[in-house]
């Protein structure tokens, strides 16, 4: 039997391991296999012995099915590290189980981790699992270990249901009630459903065929009600049964209601004596405690299964709730009364009840009151049992959502403003305008799931949406920062870490402003050197230490440590606090002479940056003028004033004579004896005539359709483009019918055919024989338009254009004149000790 304290550590033990990420996708066999290993790991070690035998009786599968598939599958996702458990006579006796997980806890020292567990603890886990599906022991002359409720229970969905059972029972009260998660759930399951599909992480007809089977097995009991069917109850008997309240569901009778207790609270007396003693009130002092309410007798705390929720509609509801909720499971005997399918999730409040002992109240004190109290005390505010007539109290219980919570009234929700009886017209408060809204917490945005999950409980604080998307936006800034940094695959979990230890950094102190703590100390880079790669002393990219962090601690030491030793050789004898002392003074000192070279330094790279600033705005206002100059020059042809100089006609004019001369150049190339400087030059003139009449020729009749002057030039240039490309097609037809082109196609061809045996088939030689040799035709075509170009070059006797090489041995000589910024430059020592004289 757990009380609620212990029953929080073990569950949250749990789905720590759970959510380990190497037990991501894994199947509920290696699941539950790690909780077994948890509840039977010894406390200050995470190795133990067990047999694959054992580990399948536990399990719910076989010895061959732990052998095969279990422990390959937890080795590979780095759950467990395995090794033969050899007896002392050598003989192999079953397997040294090491729970990754467990060991990384109690190594990283954090007594505050879920998995840090105590000896008791551990201990509790493992009966809590015996009881629940341990195969059972009877050892000889030892003591005997029942099997749990599932030991029967064996091969397929053995595990799944073994883990779904631990998971229930965790979250049970002491009455044996689990409670149930809230929304709306698929149409034809309950919530119950829902709730074991939410622990198991499967889906919701997942979820439903486990509730089956564990009912089947009658583990569990969900016991639904006629007429409603958005809420059903889901009970371990078991647990019920060991805190010794039998679950028996109080029925109600269809189409009726139970008759009304007479209320004989203390509160109902203090309407009727107003004069009452206080003598037995005792709220603090020797004498006084608050009992736990799991210390309380069964019989003052159980709760009736009829009576109404803080969140039902009233008897008055006879139709269901249509919208998302469950089929009944249940005949129309049971009367069990259930929330709507629609209500919003609230806690069912415990049963409030005076545990004797020294307490003794009987004037109205809250913690006395009883279920089924109408009002409230005498000696309180009348304004508590008041509502404001708004329009969010009018929505609410129109929606059915307005039933009342503890400490509020049924009353006329439309009456006017109300004045207390003693204290005057009464202020509403808040918390009286209708039904509370519960805001579901937001998701972590699309895309940076990994690198928030550290810092979920922070951002879940983040209510505005415009303030959600800034810090999203934020993230992902310094995401692309990171990624720069250390590139893209570590990045995100680069980013995460540096979020966690941000977060470990506040040793458990609570986060007053969440935006401000993501943007301002969560996401920035704290480097504590020159590095880009250090964040806080370590490198982002091996996660190591920073080397220029250790250099500077080194050269911190060395400096102490030097100065320690001079002062020890000079005051050899002198007493260890004058020794002392005069270490600290000197190792001031020279700090403070290395501050203010650094001041030094920084000041001379101000006016060197500035200086280049000033080099950088001048240049460019050179440039600027000499652009300016440029544009305002006029037209070198016809003297057009502010044409950059050319103006667009005359510009069109000169392309259209160089395109011209080109096509002249490709037909005499074609046709005439480069050889010959006569021939070459009678072709040139003939060409360049029969070009410039076929020329006129077309922008004479463009001339007759009324075409303007400027539209002549660009149809002359188009013209002139089509005449050229059309000659160059011409020759390189020609130079590739050529001998010499056609030998080097042919001998491309040969070679790659002699080694055809490389080649898979024959097909593929040839196939690749003929692209090598067009390949060839195309690199002939162009050396020898090339080689009659340069012919044609020399007969005409002009000379190709080469660049201009550099005249280094000039340049050299002007470089070597310049001054070097360290030359003439004072030394820094000595700038460093005017500094501190000066100071």
């Amino acid at each position: 039997m757990l009380n609620r304290v212990m029953r929080a550590r073990l569950y949250a033990a749990v789905r720590c391991l759970l959510a380990h990420p190497s037990l991501d996708g894994a199947s509920d066999a290696e699941r539950v296999a790690a909780v077994v290993l948890l509840a039977k790991a010894p406390a200050r070690s995470a190795a133990l012995h067990l047999r694959a035998g054992e580990m399948g009786r536990w399990l719910g599968v076989s010895e061959s099915y732990v052998k095969h598939t279990v422990v390959p599958a937890m080795r590979e996702a780095a759950v467990v590290e395995t090794k033969p458990w050899l007896e002392e006579s050598g003989r192999v006796a079953g397997l040294e189980w090491t729970l990754l997980p467990l060991l990384a806890a109690r190594e990283s020292g954090d007594a505050l981790h879920p998995l840090a567990l105590a000896r008791k603890d551990l201990a509790t886990l493992l009966r809590f699992c015996e009881a629940l599906f341990a195969p059972g022991w009877a050892p000889k002359g030892g003591p005997v270990t029942p099997p749990g409720l599932l030991a029967a229970r064996r091969e397929k969905g053995a595990a799944t249901d073994r883990l779904a059972l631990l998971l229930l029972a965790l979250q049970t009260r002491p009455d044996g009630r689990v409670r149930l998660v809230g929304g709306r759930v698929k149409e034809g399951r309950g919530r119950a459903d829902a709730t074991v599909a939410k622990a198991l992480g499967c889906s919701v007809d997942g979820g439903g065929k486990v509730v089956d089977r564990l009912a089947r097995l009658q583990v569990i009991e969900v016991v639904r009600a006629d007429g409603q069917f958005g809420k059903a109850q889901l009970v371990v008997p078991a647990i019920a049964a060991a805190f010794g309240r039998g679950w028996v569901p109080k029925v109600v009778e269809s189409g009726g209601a139970e008759q009304e207790e007479r209320c004989s609270c203390a509160c109902g007396a203090a309407g009727e004596d107003e004069t009452a003693s206080d003598e037995g009130l005792v709220l603090s002092g020797e004498g006084w405690q608050q009992e736990s309410f799991d210390d309380l007798s069964p019989e003052e705390d159980q709760r009736s299964a009829a009576v109404r929720g803080d969140l039902d509609g009233g008897p008055q509801a006879e139709s269901p709730v249509a919208a998302g909720g469950e089929a009944s499971a249940a005949g129309p005997e049971s009367g069990v009364v259930e929330r709507p399918a629609g209500a919003l999730l609230h806690t069912d409040h415990p049963r409030v009840v005076s545990p004797g002992g020294s307490l003794s109240l009987d004037r109205g004190f809250s913690g006395e009151a009883d279920r089924g109290c109408g009002g409230l005390p005498g000696g309180a505010y009348a304004r508590e049992d008041e509502h404001e007539p708004t329009e969010t109290a009018e929505g609410a219980a129109a929606s059915g959502l307005g039933g009342p919570l503890r400490g509020e009234q049924q009353q006329d929700l439309a009456g006017g403003s109300r004045k207390s009886a003693t204290h005057g017209p009464v202020k509403r408060t808040a918390q009286q305008l209708g039904a509370p809204v519960f805001v579901r917490p937001a998701a972590l945005p699309e895309g940076l799931e990994a690198v928030l999950a550290p810092v979920r409980g922070i951002w879940e604080r983040i209510v505005r949406p415009a303030a959600r998307r800034h810090v999203a936006a934020a993230v992902r800034v310094q995401l692309g920062v990171v990624r720069g940094i250390v590139g893209p695959q570590a990045a995100e979990q680069v980013l995460a870490e540096r979020l966690e230890r941000r977060i470990d950094q506040q040793m458990g102190r609570p986060v007053n402003d969440p935006v401000g703590w993501i943007l301002g100390r969560g996401l920035i880079q704290r480097a504590w050197c020159w590095s880009e790669l250090c964040d806080e002393g370590r490198r982002m990219d091996s996660g190591g230490d920073c080397p220029s962090c250790q250099v500077l601690i080194g050269d911190r030491r060395g400096l102490r440590a030097r100065i320690a030793a001079e002062t020890a050789r000079e005051l050899a004898g002198a007493q260890p606090q004058v020794l002392q002392a005069e270490i600290e003074k000197r190792l001031n000192a020279a700090v403070a002479l290395e501050a203010a070279q650094q001041a030094v330094r920084r000041k001379r790279a101000l006016v060197q940056q500035e200086a280049r600033a000033r080099a950088v705005e001048q240049r460019r206002a050179e440039y600027a003028a000499a652009e300016r100059a440029r544009l305002a020059a006029p037209c070198a042809d016809c003297g057009l004033p502010d044409a950059a100089g050319r103006c667009l006609s005359c510009t069109q004019r000169r392309s259209v004579e160089r395109l011209v001369a080109e096509a002249v150049d490709l037909a005499v190339m074609a046709r005439a004896d480069l050889g010959d400087a006569a021939a070459v030059a009678e072709a040139t003139a003939r060409c360049t005539a029969d070009t410039r009449a076929l020329l006129e020729q077309h922008l004479d009749r463009l001339r007759d359709e009324g075409l303007a002057e400027v539209g002549l030039l660009f149809a002359a240039r188009e013209t002139a483009e089509q005449l050229r490309d059309r000659r160059r097609e011409s020759l390189d037809g020609r130079l590739m019918r050529s001998e010499r082109a056609q030998t080097e196609a042919d001998l491309a061809y040969e070679a790659t055919m002699r080694a055809a045996h490389r080649f898979p088939t024959r097909a593929m030689a040839q196939e690749a024989a003929e692209r090598y040799a067009d390949e060839a035709l195309e690199r002939a075509v162009k050396f020898l338009f090339a080689e009659r170009s340069r012919q044609l070059c020399l007969v005409r006797g002009e000379q190709s254009v080469r660049a201009a090489a550099t005249d280094w041995p000039r340049r050299c000589a002007e470089l070597a004149e310049h001054t070097l910024p360290q030359e003439g430059a004072e030394h820094p020592e000595a700038l460093g000790r005017k500094a501190v004289d000066a100071a």
